[in-house]
């Protein structure tokens, strides 16, 4: 079977399997930017409480961010991990934010993909991945965050080897029709997670073990 075809019945399976994300509730873009740094590195529960906790404590705005110490911002944030690094780069996104863009990043999604990507990704602190969250879920442009579990997936059904962000962002956006590209990344995700796990993955019990490159050869090995 041929990638598209392939893909495509993977992405039918996949959404008789999963649901996609119906509790992304934030839309304001310089908060899922903040939102976004908290997700990296833990779970989707825990990015989301320390969101809730910061934004208790601060008026999420990058004039008010800026002019914080990390110090100050760490203790809402604790519960996302890395909350030094964490809490120091919000700061620094948060100043760039302010002095490039006037703290409006809304006018970065009126530019074509290629230059909004490009201006996202020349604020320090915002690399591919951060870039691609904001062009996908504020900007609605047709692009694939690629995060780990996306990595490994991709991988292992033999769309894209490695961890090259580019090759594996590109090879999945060539195979899928791009009004799906969002759902597939939370059915992606869900799938890594749950099922395609780092080690010892449920091959078994996998929706698309029989499209996967990896999922046949465990089969047949098994079957040996």
């Amino acid at each position: 079977m041929k990638g598209e075809a392939r893909m495509e019945e993977i992405v039918r399976r996949l959404e008789q399997r999963f649901s996609t994300n119906d509790d992304y509730w934030i839309s304001d873009p310089f908060q899922v930017l903040i939102a976004t740094i908290l997700s990296q590195n833990t779970s989707d529960r825990n990015s989301h409480r320390a969101f809730s906790r910061l934004r208790e404590s601060f008026d999420v705005r990058p004039e008010v961010l800026a002019s914080s110490r990390p110090e100050d911002i760490k203790p809402a944030i604790m519960i996302a991990g890395l909350s030094d690094i964490k809490s120091r780069r919000i700061v620094e996104v948060s100043k760039e934010v302010l002095k490039r863009f006037n703290g409006d990043l809304s006018k970065v999604f009126q530019l074509s993909l290629n230059e909004a990507r490009g201006a996202l990704m020349s604020i320090k602190g915002i690399g591919p991945k951060t870039a691609d969250v904001l062009l996908s879920f504020v900007g609605d442009f047709p692009v694939m965050p690629v995060d780990t579990n996306i990595f490994r997936v991709a991988d292992r059904m033999g769309f894209a080897e490695g961890r090259n962000y580019e090759r594996t962002r590109r090879a999945l956006e060539r195979l899928i029709s791009p009004e799906k590209l969002m759902d597939v990344h939370f059915y992606l995700i869900r799938l890594g997670r749950e099922i395609c796990k780092p080690r010892k993955p449920l091959c078994p019990t996998c929706p698309v073990n029989t499209l996967c490159d990896y999922g046949v050869k465990s089969t047949r090995r098994k079957e040996e």
